[in-house]
């Protein structure tokens, strides 16, 4: 049975780079085969190709999406053919590999180890549930935080980073975020919940907000502990890539600045 993916928004804006690459008679036979509204790319609609598109994209669900996705990996060698010169098909087919990646999606691997043709989650994934890095979106969206906006840039740096191999810098915003969002909560909370640290120093920055009653103990080591692991010289385990390290450990920092986020949000 296909693996039902919940891909990001990014993803979803890189599968609409990619298949703009194809002709609008192509691209109406792939959505109508699976059932996604496409009538907005009839050329007699008024539509650029680009809209039309996206809003085909974005207007399907998540099944439907999963079964374009994978038709796109089945045939991959069909259509590459078709695209001159082959590099613009491969920018774009990497691009939209990388976004996958960041949404916990790699390409499966038959019995002899080898690349497969379908989609699989190789971490746990809550079928239905929004990509973590969406919801961090909304909430840091109405949070009304000073610091919001340039945290949100900061995550999206992290993924430009990783998408084109910088996996350090791919880290090393990813816990910037963290850092901000943590600073900057903890400053909100000064005027009511008295109480002195160093905003430049991670650690003081942790222990408030454990001490003012935001967090728990065990969830200000958890703070910190992935503050670490994300941390420029963190060892990278035995059985990991580079890439996979990068991935993983941005996966964490988001996860905690979601529940930081989430947690302000609701007024603790």
């Amino acid at each position: 049975m296909a693996t039902q993916m919940n891909i990001s928004q990014r993803s979803k804006l890189s599968l609409v780079q990619f298949l703009g690459l194809f002709e609008r008679d192509v691209l109406i036979v792939l959505f109508e085969k699976y059932g996604v509204p496409a009538e907005n790319l009839s050329e007699w609609s008024g539509a650029t190709l680009t809209a039309a598109v996206r809003d085909a994209v974005f207007g399907a669900s998540g099944a439907q999406l999963s079964n374009v996705l994978g038709e796109v990996l089945r045939t991959n060698r069909t259509l590459r053919h078709n695209i001159s010169p082959h590099y613009r098909f491969d920018e774009r087919w990497n691009d939209l590999l990388l976004c996958l990646e960041l949404d916990g999606y790699r390409r499966g691997r038959d019995e002899y180890g080898r690349e497969a043709d379908f989609f699989v989650p190789f971490e746990p994934i809550i079928e239905g549930a929004q990509p973590v890095e969406d919801d961090l979106t909304a909430e840091l969206q109405r949070s009304g935080l000073r610091e919001a906006q340039n945290v949100q840039i900061v995550i999206a740096n992290s993924a430009a980073a990783f998408q084109r191999n910088d996996f350090n810098g791919c880290l090393g915003n990813a816990r910037v975020a963290l850092q901000s969002l943590a600073t900057t909560i903890a400053q909100g909370r000064q005027a009511s919940h008295p109480g002195n640290f160093d905003p430049t120093k991670w650690g003081q920055v942790a222990a408030y907000l454990r001490v003012s009653g935001f967090i728990t103990a065990e969830q200000e080591s958890g703070l910190t502990g992935v503050f670490s692991f994300a941390s420029p010289g963190s060892h990278i385990p035995l059985g990991f890539s580079e890439q996979e390290f990068a991935r993983l450990g941005r996966g964490l920092a988001l996860g905690f600045c979601y529940f930081l986020i989430k947690h302000y949000n609701a007024g603790g």
